[in-house]
């Protein structure tokens, strides 16, 4: 019969002290409730530098934020009796986020979903989320229809509505004296749609501002000439680009090239809010890229707590926050004050509890951030940024990937008169005439 000596005995007991030290405080007198959150995004794999898309930027700040939600959330979590876990997905595609978000869901004994970045990602997502009766935070589509007639009862959106950035880009440039409007969009339903958004966005917040042209273009077409030439006679002030990244940056390339003066706004995506987009377009369109960008999140915000979050992010990652970083944690944290609230992570409940009138949100951005119960869009502050056109960027400086940008202006203005509510409100579409139906 084998008898342990002195030194495995205190070995062993030793061992026995540190696991117990390490466990969460609930955990020694019972079993943690599983609190999963299955997070679909695209991202760099492996240790491979080759991207496999433009999204990666965008997704892998997404990635990064539900890990540092992992690590914060973590400890109050399981003082809270839960064990928080997050299961990453990879998704390139539309397809491979369809695959991915049905395997969590069969398998993964998930509570939410978070992702929605990528062409079509969010509708998969959404359509997967309805079907299982979980929470789907979407933090990278604006494309106004999923708040419309493709709403979802468990749909929940914390990137903005194109909408949302219409209101915001317009008031803007009203404001600076800027009313006739060019407009580029994509030739297909969508891009119609986004048009006529746009038109009503100017009618509304653009003080006596038109549309004096427009142009319907192909995606990834080669050169904008024809339509750029149009832009000219037109005698346009300011030109609305409601394109993808991509095309935005060959767009602004040609612009750059003739030489046009008048000045650019742009619709945003998750894509063209990261540094690494910002950098692209100034280099690339030094001339014309845009000076001020509409943005969810800043990674130089300080007020309303918003330090703590890029402070947070910036010493676990030595990179700045990206705003799907921001959102991706935000989900996280919502999820888990929806569990202390109600004492579940049953979908219909934590959805119920999103959803209440009486329900906010301390997401960094001040008060009276909630969802719209008609359509389940975050109310929220977003930003215009401005961009530094003279910093020397370096990839291995991080200083200088936070001076690129810092912060111009919040909209709507935080002084508005009415309740934060109301103020937040002001800007996307509201419920009267609304087609999103749970």
């Amino acid at each position: 019969m084998w008898t342990p000596n002195r030194r495995q005995l205190l070995v062993a007991g030793g061992a026995a002290a540190s696991a117990a030290l390490l466990r969460p405080a609930g955990a020694q007198v019972k079993t943690l409730r599983p609190f999963r959150v299955g997070v679909v995004l695209p991202a760099k794999t492996g240790l491979s530098t080759v991207r496999t898309s433009i999204t990666d930027y965008a997704g892998e700040a997404g990635r990064m934020g539900t890990i540092l939600a992992e690590g914060k959330i973590g400890d109050p979590a399981s003082a809270a009796g839960w064990h928080l876990e997050v299961l990453q997905a990879n998704s390139p595609s539309a397809d491979a986020a369809k695959r991915a978000g049905e395997r969590l869901a069969a398998t993964g004994n998930i509570c939410a979903l978070v992702g929605g970045v990528g062409d079509g990602q969010a509708e998969v997502l959404s359509a997967i989320a309805e079907k299982a009766r979980i929470p789907f935070f979407n933090i990278g589509s604006p494309n106004d229809a999923l708040r419309n007639a493709a709403c979802g009862r468990y749909t929940f959106h914390i990137e903005a509505s194109a909408a949302m950035y219409l209101d915001m880009l317009v008031t803007w440039s009203a404001a600076k004296g800027q009313k006739r409007w060019f407009v580029v969009h994509e030739d297909n339903d969508a891009g119609k749609r986004l048009l006529q958004r746009a038109t009503k966005s100017i009618a509304t917040f653009g003080a006596g501002g038109t549309v004096v042209a427009s142009a319907a273009v192909k995606r990834e077409a080669p050169a904008y000439i024809n339509e750029l030439n149009a832009a000219g006679r037109s005698g346009a002030d300011v030109f609305l680009m409601l394109l993808n990244g991509s095309d935005q940056i060959a767009f602004l390339g040609n612009m750059d090239d003739m030489g046009l003066p008048a000045a650019v706004v742009a619709l945003p995506d998750a894509v063209t809010q990261t540094r690494d987009y910002i950098v692209s377009a100034r280099y690339l369109a030094p001339g014309t890229n845009p000076r001020y960008r509409p943005t969810a999140w800043d990674c130089t915000m300080t007020a309303n707590g918003a330090a703590e979050f890029n402070n947070s992010f910036l010493l676990r990652w030595s990179f700045p926050a990206d705003p799907t970083g921001w959102a991706a944690f935000s989900a996280i944290k919502m999820v888990f004050q929806a569990a202390q609230a109600t004492n579940s992570l049953d979908g219909p409940t934590v959805a119920k509890y999103l959803e209440a009138p009486g329900t906010t949100f301390d997401l960094g951005k001040g008060p009276g951030v909630s969802f719209r119960p008609w359509d389940h869009q975050l109310r929220q502050p977003l930003y215009m940024i401005k961009v530094d056109q003279d910093v020397e960027w370096q990839r291995e400086e991080i200083p200088t990937w936070i001076a690129l940008a810092s912060v111009g202006a919040e909209f709507p203005a935080a002084n508005q008169t009415g309740t934060a509510i109301e103020r937040l409100d002001r800007f996307g579409d509201g419920a009267t005439g609304s087609a999103c139906k749970f």
